[in-house]
């Protein structure tokens, strides 16, 4: 039986993220200010291991700056793109996806829908708005340093205690935050730069950034597949449909889908605790497409039901883990900017891992970055490397680490799946 990962650093991680412009597309992410610092890699002596990598990849996402390809709404609702806003659910801040009319000040745009509060499904889910309903968006500009400054009517600090000051806040600095350019956020009110916030005396005469409210962010959603937020789990489950309320065809699904894996085995299931449960997975063929006799299992598919713990509850792919492929870094839920550094230890063919760099939303032919690392050929050894991606247009994705066939160089054998923050 595979070896379980333990899941609790899934729930534990916070969430985080020339002249003056208003805030238009996202740009590329610069790798100089939001890679990581390289992790020390294992000890394991081997031979020095190999890296390419390229930022892109079949099917993944395009479009001006690296953000996703537009979607296409309905005749006379023009192009729209994914923004990140956060809501209050509770005493913290969570985050939903919205689309967004795809236009140069795309910043602008996120803190409208910001202001317009949650939608009837989002409230459904539990969450609400600390920002007073009468707020009025008046403009949103970035200086040559990035600070952006976000205008808003003075109805913006009226009312509330201190904790719902914070937290409103929180909402329009997080959701402005998101975008690369923005490195910080200053508040006027009326035209007016702020300095002291309300008659509670909220200090704002520095910028200030998604980091500065740590303590009302609420904690990442932990799921990749096929949730990979609270609100689409909670609108599921609120559903007739019975697709995801058991594991088993849940984790052969997620091999099938997002994976890429070829008809995928499942072997018997079993539970590592509360509303967790791992379902073992293996190829169905071997060379030519021909059936193994005996099809082994060759990773492991973590679940968990992290809503309602019965049988009408969800599951949600948390991980994935490999006999074969270690993961050392990044670790579960890390924020990693591109290029990622990867490291671990490997047995594959030629020692050649493929490393995917996943957005939440995408399938198994799509990525925002790709290459590949080398580990031994004989046995466990170590590999180490960079792989570049695109700009995401999502907060989190994952990265999956694949063993291809020997056969036809292109089926999944078996794969690692971690999931990350951008």
């Amino acid at each position: 039986m595979l070896a379980m990962v333990a899941l609790s650093a899934l729930m534990g991680a916070a969430c985080g993220s020339g002249g003056a412009s208003d805030a238009g597309p996202v740009p590329g992410r610069p790798s100089t200010t939001l890679a990581p610092a390289e992790p020390a890699g294992p000890t394991t002596s081997g031979p020095s291991p190999t890296v390419t990598g390229s930022a892109g990849g079949a099917g993944s996402a395009g479009g001006a700056g690296g953000s996703a390809p537009p979607t296409m709404a309905p005749v006379g609702q023009g192009v729209t793109t994914d923004v990140v806003l956060w809501f209050v659910r509770g005493e913290t801040l969570e985050t939903v996806t919205r689309a967004v009319p795809r236009v140069p000040g795309i910043g602008a745009e996120a803190v409208k829908a910001l202001l317009a509060g949650p939608t009837t499904t989002e409230a459904r889910a539990g969450f609400t708005s600390a920002v007073p309903g009468e707020t009025r968006f008046l403009g949103l500009a970035i200086d040559a340093g990035g600070i952006a400054k976000v205008d808003l009517s003075r109805d913006f600090e009226s009312g509330g205690g201190s904790l719902g000051l914070t937290l409103r806040l929180a909402q329009v600095t997080c959701t402005v935050n998101q975008f690369p350019t923005v490195k910080g956020v200053r508040f006027a009110l009326a035209g007016q730069l702020v300095s002291v916030f309300s008659g509670n005396g909220i200090v704002l005469d520095e910028p200030v950034t998604c980091d500065s409210y740590r303590e009302v962010r609420g904690r990442p959603f932990a799921g990749i597949w096929p949730f990979a937020t609270r609100v689409e789990l909670d609108a599921y489950a609120a559903g007739p449909d019975r697709t995801y309320r058991d594991p088993v065809p849940t984790a052969r699904e997620f091999a099938a889908k997002y994976v890429g894996m070829d008809d995928p085995v499942d072997f018997p299931a079993r539970s590592t605790g509360p509303g967790a449960v791992e379902v073992p997975i293996g190829p169905r063929y071997g060379e030519g497409r021909t059936p193994l006799p005996n099809p082994q299992a060759t990773f492991g598919v973590l679940l968990r039901q992290l809503g309602a713990q019965d049988a009408s509850g969800p599951w949600t792919v948390v991980e994935a883990v490999a006999f074969n492929i270690l993961v050392t870094t990044p670790k579960p839920l890390e924020r990693i900017g591109s290029p990622v550094r990867v490291t671990g230890q490997a047995l594959a063919f030629e020692g050649n891992v493929v490393v995917q760099v996943k957005e939440d939303g995408m399938l198994a032919a799509q990525s925002l970055g790709r290459g590949f690392v080398t580990g031994g050929g004989d046995t466990l050894r170590p590999y180490g490397g960079g792989i570049a991606f695109r700009s995401p247009s999502r907060p989190a994705g994952a990265i999956v680490f694949a063993e291809n066939s020997v056969a036809d160089g292109i089926g999944i054998v078996r794969a690692a799946v971690v999931r990350v923050r951008f």
